[in-house]
């Protein structure tokens, strides 16, 4: 026993003696306001008393309490003494433990399997955490790279927007080069090239037209030879589309023969385009003819455009 217990116990047989003495005093008083003092003080004694009383005596008082007026009946408790010194000698105690044994083998077997599967379920559980790291570092390097995407769009964008820029100032700065005056000049050096031109051979005026085509960017550039030319004076090549030249050199204009010849020299050396190149003019008959036989036709001005944009 508590010595507490022991303390409030005795507190409590104190209080219950004095309010016992309060009730015998009760008896010999004539006032009505000293009995109600006295019952107040002996309720007030009562209330310390229960209150200071231990838990395990009020349960006492409580099943008391219950018992008397019949609303539920309460056992008393004891509490049980364990000794390890006691041995059971009874057969019906064995029994009963070996057929506990018996019914619990299958609930500890099972119990045995649910903590395998739980170790398992860990076991899942940490390798999906492991990979959720995985793909969260994954996750984290990917928009790493795709903000560098980002970064290389904007910068890929802003030089694009220089380019363009560059390109339109290029233009304008070249639209500013080809003035009036200065296509005056390529105007007036071109028609001195054509004067000069015309006072050329048959051999030299070949000759010019191969540095012509060079300087235009045409390939392949070849000279034919020999009487058997079918009228053909030049082959070339501009990408893939062979071209070939007859060469007029003419103070008159140039008739339909020249167009006849042209279209025989583009089947002989099984060429796409055929073309008649003179520092002349061509008749209305040459000019029906190229249109019909699809030859292309380079006549004076022609000639002249073609030297001031090469340059030659």
């Amino acid at each position: 026993m508590k010595t507490s217990h022991f303390i409030c116990r005795f507190i409590c047989i104190l209080i219950t003696l004095k309010i016992i003495d309060i009730g015998v005093a009760m008896m010999h008083l004539s006032k009505v306001y000293d009995q109600m003092t006295a019952l107040c003080i002996a309720f007030t004694l009562l209330v310390i008393g229960y209150c200071i009383l231990p838990k395990s005596d009020k349960h006492f008082i409580k099943t008391i309490k219950n018992n008397l007026s019949r609303h539920q009946t309460y056992t008393f408790k004891k509490t049980p003494v364990v000794s390890n010194q006691i041995t059971y000698q009874n057969r019906a105690v064995d029994i009963s433990r070996q057929q506990y044994q018996a019914q619990a083998t299958p609930y500890l077997n099972e119990l045995s399997m649910l903590k395998r599967q739980l170790d398992e379920m860990n076991e899942r559980i940490e390798s999906q955490k492991s990979y959720r790291n995985q793909l969260s570092k994954q996750i984290n390097e990917l928009n790493i790279k795709y903000q560098q995407l980002n970064e290389l769009t904007e910068q890929h964008d802003g030089l694009v927007e220089d380019i363009k820029r560059l390109q339109s100032q290029r233009d304008q700065l070249a639209e500013a080069h080809v003035t009036d005056e200065y296509q005056s000049f390529m105007d007036y050096q071109s028609k001195q090239k054509l004067a000069t031109i015309d006072n050329f051979d048959g051999y030299q005026f070949e000759t010019f037209t191969c540095d012509l085509l060079k300087a235009l960017g045409f390939s392949d550039i070849k000279r034919t030879q020999g009487s058997s030319d079918f009228g053909v004076d030049v082959y070339a090549k501009n990408g893939d589309t062979s071209y070939v030249f007859q060469c007029k050199l003419y103070a008159s204009p140039v008739g339909i023969k020249a167009v006849q010849e042209a279209n025989s020299g583009r089947s002989y050396y099984n060429c796409k385009k055929a073309v008649v190149i003179t520092n002349s003019y061509f008749t209305p008959h040459a000019i029906s003819a190229s249109e019909k036989l699809d030859i292309d036709l380079w006549n004076r001005d022609k000639l002249a455009s073609l030297i001031a944009e090469a340059n030659v």
